[in-house]
């Protein structure tokens, strides 16, 4: 355009008044830092319940057909794998079992809530490294293995199992022992995640059937495919019983969070709140700039430019503010996010998709409220201001 290779009109008028444009940025900035803040904190609850599915030793899950959410896992009898195990394509299927207890910290003697996983320890239905690292560790009674990214309030676990020395707590009044450690992440399911073999699950869980399991972790032969096989196994197992792939069972469990809690309803309403909060502050300040020269606007109209070119120079402006507001939004987010990932353990970072969308909306919503704002200059007839 003719006006941004002369006169950088746009910016003469934004920068002549310091104070103003800081202000005008700092708001801008603030509904940026707002928005991202919803969109890290949405997508670190949706990536983090995906993260124990993520490491599932298999292709195929099993599950009961009224399953919920992967904390709150109904279960079904273990014999019926053996018709998982009959079907072509199917290299073998291993057992997970889950189950959530209280878990003391035996030195402030307070109680967390924690979510046990039990596996087969020579056929794991997880593939953290750790486990097979820890095979001989797992199979020892009574004990368990400690999450290292779970909360603080279960007590200095980490710390003293990598001096070497042992961790005693009680898990539903059951005195256990910490026999290693493994990382996976926590989800909203718990506070602590543990692992340990299926006999000592069912010493935790004494009252729960020893038939019964939560999910079966199907690992198909070399060259099967996994659409196929799902379809088949869906017909023998029968309506009592789903199939689904890993991926689909992980769009299940953000579906879930999404539609069965009020998270996904908040945390659109947050976004909403910081585009709005943006958007107002331009427009104030647009508007404003726009009464203060409205007789250098007149006198531009009274000679010959057209509103096209008038308007241009405001949509500029808004165009500025988003730009120079940007950058140190995204710094302040991602310091932000790093905290939120000390204090909650949540997987919460800025991806360029999440940072290019929130720059796409900033633009769109401070040229929609320099538009508005120019609502005045558009009527504006010379006349009426000499």
């Amino acid at each position: 355009m003719k006006l941004i290779k002369r006169t950088p009109i746009a910016w003469l008028q934004l920068s002549h008044r310091p104070l103003r444009l800081a202000a005008a940025l700092a708001g801008v900035g603030f509904a940026n830092v707002l928005v991202f803040f919803q969109l890290g904190l949405s997508g670190g609850l949706y990536d983090s319940q995906k993260r124990p599915i993520q490491q599932f030793n298999g292709s195929l899950a099993v599950i009961p057909r009224r399953y919920t959410n992967f904390g709150e896992p109904a279960g079904f009898p273990r014999s019926r794998l053996s018709q998982v195990l009959g079907v072509q394509g199917v290299r073998g299927v291993t057992p997970l079992r889950l189950g959530k207890l209280q878990w003391l910290n035996p030195e402030t003697q307070e109680s967390t809530q924690a979510l046990l996983m039990g596996v087969d320890p020579g056929n794991p239905a997880l593939k953290l490294p750790e486990l097979t690292a820890q095979r001989s560790s797992l199979q020892l009674q009574g004990g368990v293995l400690f999450d290292k990214a779970s909360k603080t309030s279960a007590g200095p676990v980490t710390a003293r199992l990598e001096q070497g020395q042992p961790f005693n707590t009680e898990l539903n009044g059951q005195r256990t022992t910490v026999n290693g450690l493994f990382q996976l992440g926590l989800t909203f399911a718990a506070d602590i995640n543990l692992i340990t073999s299926t006999s000592n699950f069912q010493t935790l869980f004494p009252d729960r059937d020893p038939d019964e399991i939560q999910i079966g972790v199907v690992q198909l032969q070399s060259g099967a495919e996994a659409n196929a096989v799902q379809n088949r196994l869906n017909k023998v197992l029968g309506p009592s019983l789903q199939v689904l792939t890993v991926e689909e069972l992980q769009q299940r469990e953000v579906e879930h969070w999404k539609r069965n809690t009020s998270f996904g309803l908040i945390f659109g309403l947050g976004v909403l709140v910081g585009f709005s909060v943006g958007g107002i502050v331009v427009y104030q300040i647009l508007y404003s700039e726009v009464g203060e020269h409205i007789s250098e606007y007149a006198t531009m109209k009274a000679m010959g430019y057209n509103d096209r070119f008038i308007v241009a120079i405001i949509i500029q402006e808004s165009v500025i503010l988003a730009s120079l507001a940007f950058l140190p939004s995204l710094i302040v987010s991602a310091l932000l996010y790093r905290v939120l990932m000390q204090a909650t353990g949540l997987l919460v970072v800025i991806s360029f998709s999440r940072a290019a969308l929130v720059f796409t909306m900033t633009l769109l919503l401070c040229s929609g409220s320099g538009w508005l704002a120019t609502a005045k200059l558009r009527r504006l007839d010379p006349a009426d201001v000499f």
